[in-house]
């Protein structure tokens, strides 16, 4: 599975992370593992740790599209991949079908079997 993380140049500014979560900013400033009066010092600077971007970026409506976006390709490619298995068997029924049919009308030249007599 690819990086899903964006690389800093791509990364919204601070003000639009913070501005796109829902919760209190203590509830964030909890989750990022800091205090409220350091996050208001990111917030101030217009500036934070990369972890802090990337964990933001993750909680906001970009992080969530892009997983969203990820894990509907992927089931795409699960599909795709499970039609190519059942097209396969069905192709494999038809190649068994007809070595049954073959058996069933020997050629007239094929050895016979009895196997009612033992083999010595």
């Amino acid at each position: 599975m690819p990086f899903l993380a964006p690389t800093f140049a791509r990364l919204p500014p601070l003000d639009l992370l913070l501005a796109d979560q829902r919760e209190p900013r203590q509830k964030i400033a909890r989750h990022l593992g800091v205090s409220l009066r350091t996050l208001q010092r990111y917030q101030a600077r217009g500036n934070a740790p990369r972890a802090v971007y990337l964990t933001l970026w993750f909680e906001s409506r970009w992080g969530r599209a892009a997983l969203d976006a990820q894990t509907f390709n992927e089931a795409q490619h699960a599909r795709t991949w499970v039609a190519s298995l059942e097209r396969e068997c069905e192709r494999l029924r038809g190649v068994i079908q007809a070595l049954e049919e073959a058996q069933e009308a020997p050629a007239a030249n094929s050895a016979v079997f009895h196997t009612s007599m033992p083999l010595e």
